[in-house]
């Protein structure tokens, strides 16, 4: 994969040795999300609309909001697709500076293909940090190591 660079977009696959379901856990439950993303847990009602937040340990606490946004798809063990904003903590624009982040799993064989899609708002920040790790991620690493049991 390269990196388009007139387009504020990435797109990361990954093939994980395990069920849909073990990804799935890995990005949409509490548990998985404090192994992959440093502490923090996600909650949400899941439904498109609902807002979906990602709280861990930060500088407010053990219940830092680091980042916040909307569903706008959920079929478990399917589809997630959210707007994700970074919290007003961090960035005073937030409303505006958003990614529009979306998994995709698809079995294959006894191993999941696992399709992260992050299209990033104009002037994102968030853009610049990950095309300098792309096409590698750590995130995509800590999904894949939690699915497979090697965290």
């Amino acid at each position: 994969m390269a990196v388009n660079p007139s387009s504020s977009s990435l797109t990361y696959e990954v093939l994980i040795a395990a069920p849909p379901e073990r990804v799935w856990a890995a990005i949409a439950t509490s548990e998985g999300t404090r192994a992959t993303l440093f502490g923090s847990s996600i909650e949400s009602t899941f439904e498109p609309g609902a807002r979906v937040e990602f709280r861990g340990p930060g500088p407010d606490g053990d219940r830092t909001l680091h980042v916040y946004g909307f569903v706008k798809q959920y079929e478990p063990n399917r589809v997630f697709s959210y707007e994700q904003h970074p919290a007003p903590a961090y960035n005073e624009q937030h409303e505006s500076t958003f990614c529009d982040m979306t998994y995709q799993l698809t079995p294959v064989g006894d191993q999941t293909k696992l399709e992260l899609t992050c299209a990033w708002s104009e002037g994102n920040p968030g853009y610049e940090h990950a095309k300098q790790e792309y096409p590698a991620s750590s995130y995509m690493d800590a999904i894949r190591n939690f699915a497979e049991g090697t965290e």
